[in-house]
């Protein structure tokens, strides 16, 4: 008799649960094309500094040296993001390799919340970016 996990393995085959991949695979495509239109609308950002991973739920974003300063970098901006606007990025410190320089200048987003969570996030995001773009200009 077969083992439950031959079962399972067995079901994965079964065309209703290709469709519901399927399903999720294209919610996960709208997700990531929302945030990457979205990103590339800022103008402020170059498009060569935003990433999408291929095969994962992240897209990765390197600020540039114009959109920080000392003390506001990626880490400060995901920490005013969460508190102000109520949307978590992660800052790059956390993926990056610490004994660099570049993980205060990247952060990442996930885009497997979903495809509303997404546009919700980019509106607010967009929202953000101005007051952190005028905090950066103040700052120097």
């Amino acid at each position: 008799a077969p083992t439950i996990s031959q079962t399972a393995a067995l079901k994965c085959w079964e065309d209703d649960t290709i469709e519901e991949l399927e399903a999720h695979v294209e919610k996960y495509r709208t997700s990531r094309e929302i945030i990457l239109k979205a990103l590339t609308s800022i103008k402020e950002i170059d498009p060569k500094n935003i990433a999408p991973a291929d095969g994962g739920f992240y897209v990765y974003i390197d600020l540039g040296g114009s959109n920080i300063a000392p003390g506001l970098g990626s880490t400060v901006m995901c920490s005013e993001l969460l508190e102000e606007e109520g949307v978590a990025f992660t800052p790059g410190n956390d993926f990056e390799d610490p004994e660099g320089s570049l993980g205060d200048r990247r952060f990442r987003i996930s885009y497997a919340g979903g495809v509303d969570t997404a546009k919700e996030g980019m509106e607010r995001f967009q929202r953000f970016w101005i007051k952190w773009q005028q905090r950066v200009q103040n700052s120097r």
